[in-house]
């Protein structure tokens, strides 16, 4: 199956979810998420903000970090494909913006310079068990990760997990793919 043909496919499996289980399952997965030692030793977290199609809900999470002294950093799509990142200080600086993803609102937008001993987590529409992501087909993580040097975490259902992805040269492999059961770690 084409990688088109797979996100058309996945995006509906997880729009289909109920909202009271992909919050549960969501829920499972930031459990584990937490139990991870690349996520734990973190001192600094690049996250999605979950906005749409049901994604797995990262907000929860956010707000708990938020409350530590590591910065919090949320992506913000620039014109081009550009991925920046904000440092975020408040839930409530968030609002619709391209593609109805939350982002910082321009007035509270403080773009920061990841970390160096920072771990991202980055969503994704499916992904294989060996590290491959098909993502929105936007290109934006894409271009970002492949300057990223931490630990890459993707978040997701295990209704989002396939045996095999056509990657491109371009591609990033997942460091981790933590679903509600099984954490998948990338081959060496």
């Amino acid at each position: 199956m084409l990688n088109a043909e797979l996100r058309t496919k996945y995006l509906e499996l997880r729009r289909a979810l109920d909202p009271a289980d992909a919050a549960r399952r969501s829920a499972e997965i930031i459990d584990r998420l937490r139990r991870l030692p690349a996520f734990a030793a973190a001192r600094g977290f690049l996250i999605y903000v979950a906005s749409k199609d049901n994604e797995v809900d990262t907000k929860p999470l956010i707000r708990s970090l938020l409350k530590h002294i590591y910065p919090v950093l949320v992506p913000v799509a620039e014109p081009g494909g550009k991925l920046l990142w904000s440092r975020l200080h408040d839930m409530a600086d968030l609002e619709p913006a391209r593609f109805g993803i939350l982002e910082p609102r321009p007035d509270a937008r403080r773009v920061t310079k990841p970390p160096a001993d920072s771990v991202i987590v980055v969503p994704g529409v499916a992904f294989s068990v060996d590290g491959w992501r098909i993502g929105y087909g936007g290109g934006y993580f894409d271009r970002f990760l492949v300057t990223y040097g931490g630990p890459i975490v993707a978040l997701a259902y295990d209704i989002q997990i396939v045996t095999h992805i056509d990657n491109d040269t371009h591609d990033v492999p997942m460091d981790f793919i933590v679903t509600e059961t099984t954490t998948y770690r990338r081959p060496v």
